[in-house]
């Protein structure tokens, strides 16, 4: 039996950390398991075609928001040209609505819902006969003859990370071809963000700290460009964070590491680990998000923001990291002076990279079951972004895209640091107002319509 763990990506430069977790989980009984890479930005009749050249007796799909449509059209194609093949998806797409997604389409045969290596490894020793076990599956739902079977169902989650086999395996080194590595040590979050669906189960669980160490060693060694923590809040756990901001540190060479940290989280001792790293080694990104306490309290996050801005300008000051900061715009009790106000505070402490996002109402998080509560209406296809609440118009919407646009292509790409300085400074009375005003002048001239050389 074959099996092909298709991922498709959002862009060339992102590898799948997903499928190969998959493969390297699944054991001899389940027979050939290989992987393939493909992005959104491929043509769909050249995936169509490349996977159907592979002959396979099952086809599984990781499932996100930024592929979700593709993957429907394809596993539906692939299933009209080769009937005998089992279609399995999984991922967060999917695992919130598994049943919906049955009943929807026919060409589904199963649902993976949860973290996916140990099931997926037991449906495929089933499929190739070698489990009779499949009642049993964690996460598992099915149709049998056309019968909507749930199995076991529930949402599957891997107690024990130290009983996972490594992905990072040399076949999966080898695929990377200088894109990014997605790494994580741990999965889960402390916290209980209501945007967010690592809040949908509790606590973290870390892989062994040796284990981390070894495979860091590993990526350092072959010269990796980048890796990026996937952790959610990395350094929630504050003496593992520090060992491994250590490590990372005394064996520096050309890879960089990019982190997601709560900058509230950081101390003395944090700081003065990091005061070693070299230039360029270390990337944060911190999520601000809103610097409304209002809206804070209504998304449950909890954080310590006279922290998160004293510990930003600490970590911009020292002039060491590349620092990325977020805000969301469309949150519950944030209004557009509200937004704007979050906008210039976060502004003046000049990171390299401002990410002016919205608000994506996800599958399985408490803010989309409480959309009715604010007021929501947002886009039933993925990425299920905003466009309006009791507090946000859609005009409103529509102007912090416009404004999204120019800070992308003005500030973030890093062309115009004096001048964006001497203009917002000198001659208006907030950033905001200035990239609102520019943003007007672009639309006005017809310039956000143009891709830019």
């Amino acid at each position: 039996m074959k099996t092909v763990i298709a991922a498709i990506n959002s862009r060339f430069i992102h590898s799948s950390l997903a499928a190969w977790y998959l493969k390297a989980n699944c054991s001899e009984l389940c027979g050939q398991v290989e992987v393939a890479e493909y992005t959104i930005n491929d043509i769909t009749d050249y995936i169509l075609m490349s996977l159907y050249a592979k002959h396979a007796d099952v086809l599984a799909f990781s499932c996100y928001i930024w592929n979700m449509e593709t993957v429907l059209k394809l596993a539906d194609t692939v299933k009209k040209v080769s009937p005998g093949i089992k279609i399995i998806l999984g991922g967060p797409e999917v695992s919130y609505e598994s049943v919906m997604m049955l009943e929807k389409y026919s060409f589904i045969d199963f649902i993976l819902a949860g973290e996916g290596e140990q099931s997926l490894d037991l449906l495929l020793q089933y499929l190739n006969e070698n489990y009779q076990g499949l009642d049993e599956i964690e996460g598992l739902f099915y149709k049998e003859e056309g019968m909507l079977i749930k199995g076991k169902g529930g949402f599957a989650l891997v107690k024990n990370l130290d009983s996972l086999k490594t992905p990072y395996t040399e076949q999966m080194l080898a695929s990377l071809d200088n894109r990014i590595m997605y790494y994580e040590s741990s999965r889960g979050c402390p916290f209980s963000c209501s945007y967010c669906i690592s809040s949908t189960f509790e606590g973290v669980r870390y892989f062994a700290m040796e284990k981390v160490k070894n495979q860091l060693k590993c990526f350092i060694s072959r010269g990796i460009p980048q890796v990026k923590f996937v952790d959610r809040t990395f350094n929630c756990h504050k003496e593992r964070a520090k060992e491994i901001f250590r490590f990372i540190i005394d064996n520096a060479a050309s890879t960089a590491f990019h982190f997601e940290v709560a900058a509230d989280l950081f101390d003395d001792e944090m700081f003065k680990i990091l005061s070693k790293a070299p230039v360029g080694l270390i990337q944060f990104e911190i999520g601000v998000q809103t610097t409304n306490s209002d809206c804070l309290t209504a998304i449950d996050r909890k954080t310590d923001l006279s922290s998160v801005f004293k510990n930003t300008a600490k970590l911009i000051e020292k002039g060491k990291f590349h620092i990325h900061l977020d805000l969301i715009a469309g949150l519950p009790r944030e209004d557009y002076e509200s937004f704007k106000k979050s906008f210039d505070e976060v502004y003046r402490l000049s990171p390299n990279n401002l990410q002016l996002g919205f608000l994506k109402m996800l599958k399985g998080s408490r803010i989309r079951k409480e959309a009715s509560e604010y007021g929501y209406k947002f886009r039933e296809y993925p990425p299920y972004e905003v466009l309006e609440n009791k507090y946000l118009s859609f005009d409103s919407v529509c102007e912090l895209k416009s404004i999204e646009e120019v800070v992308e292509r003005y500030y973030n790409k890093g062309r115009f640091i004096k001048t964006l300085l001497y203009i917002t400074s000198g001659f208006f009375s907030s950033a905001f107002e200035f990239y609102r005003s520019f943003a007007q002048y672009n639309i006005k001239n017809g310039y956000l319509e143009r891709p830019l050389a």
